[in-house]
């Protein structure tokens, strides 16, 4: 029974530095590369919250067999699946560190990718710390880096460019109470950005370390890679309290763009997809002509977005999308 006697000083007196809050489901797989990545780290006085979401696969023992060497894995195990949003949220109602980071199961991070976050932290006190995203392809062992997920040269140009990839990053605890900030529910797809939206909202200063490496695993059967119908009744559901959010809370015109576009993005894109039905486009298509009627900048719309020249391939999409909604309403 000598486990314990490891501990420090520091440690029983102080609570962690950082909380890691990891929701599992379904991830046997890659679990223990991620937890291993995880508990060796090179910042020691961490916890790490495990949420077991009701997982079918080995998942819980892959857990239990990780806790029973390190004491400071906690695992929260739900008795029926409730999402990872609903699990991330438990682990922040439980989290005991002065910094929240979150990594998700089939995912890994580098070994000093929390004390760099952190030291940067506590130097700057900065409400958040955000380190780089890398694509790692596990059938290949390739990592590489992909523009459109690569944002921290724009938020350093403007924090509200900080819209996804939440992970590569650590909150300060304090700040995600004080302004009660959770991840949206019930939700299959777009209950991240949500949380980075309204973070961003708040932050009075955030740093960017590129060379803290956070790897996301291009893995198949992630929730996140299947389409259907759940998913874009998700993804309208998800923006549509995202604008509201924005409505709401949002004084600054410059910042609000940039995430109306990003929300603007990411509908139009659907509604460009070849792989999903007629009836879907045009469900995309309503739902992008509501989130431009829901605009609080209406006037400026069009100056600020879509259409910067007439040659702009969205000015046409645009057309296109008006014409067809046209159509679908006269046909209904």
């Amino acid at each position: 029974g000598g486990r314990g006697r490891g501990k420090t000083k520091h440690m029983e007196n102080n609570v962690p530095k950082v909380s890691v809050i990891i929701p599992v489901y379904n991830t046997e797989n890659y679990l223990k590369k991620c937890l291993d990545s995880v508990c060796n780290q090179t910042l020691k006085d961490i916890e790490i919250i495990c949420i077991n979401d009701c997982s079918p696969d080995g998942c819980l023992e892959i857990l239990r067999e990780y806790a029973s060497k390190d004491e400071r894995i906690k695992i929260i195990d739900f008795k029926e699946n409730k999402g990872a949003a609903c699990a991330r949220n438990a682990g922040i109602d439980a989290a005991q560190g002065e910094y929240l980071g979150f990594v998700d199961s089939d995912d890994f991070i580098d070994l000093d990718f929390y004390e760099k976050l952190y030291n940067k932290a506590l130097e700057t006190g900065a409400d958040a710390v955000k380190g780089k995203l890398y694509l790692y392809n596990p059938k290949t062992k390739k990592i590489y880096l992909q523009d459109w997920i690569d944002i921290n040269d724009k938020i350093k140009t403007h924090k509200a460019n900080f819209y996804f990839t939440f992970t590569t990053a650590i909150y300060k605890k304090e700040f995600i109470q004080k302004y009660n900030i959770k991840f949206l529910e019930n939700l299959i797809h777009f209950e991240d950005p949500y949380f980075t939206i309204n973070a961003c909202l708040h932050y009075n200063k955030i740093e960017i370390i590129d060379s803290a490496k956070y790897y996301y695993v291009e893995n198949s059967n992630s929730t996140s890679r299947n389409i259907s119908n759940k998913h874009l009744e998700s993804l309208l559901n998800g923006i549509e309290k995202t604008v509201n959010l924005l409505n709401n809370n949002c004084t600054n015109q410059h910042h609000y763009i940039i995430v109306f576009n990003f929300l603007f993005n990411q509908l139009l894109s659907w509604c460009n997809r070849t792989n999903i039905s007629n009836e879907n486009i045009v469900k995309a298509s309503h739902g992008l002509l509501k989130l431009i009627l829901n605009c609080k900048y209406q006037e400026n719309l069009f100056e600020h977005h879509f259409i910067e020249k007439n040659t702009d391939s969205k000015k046409n999409i645009m057309n296109i999308l008006r014409n067809k909604v046209r159509k679908d309403t006269i046909n209904a």
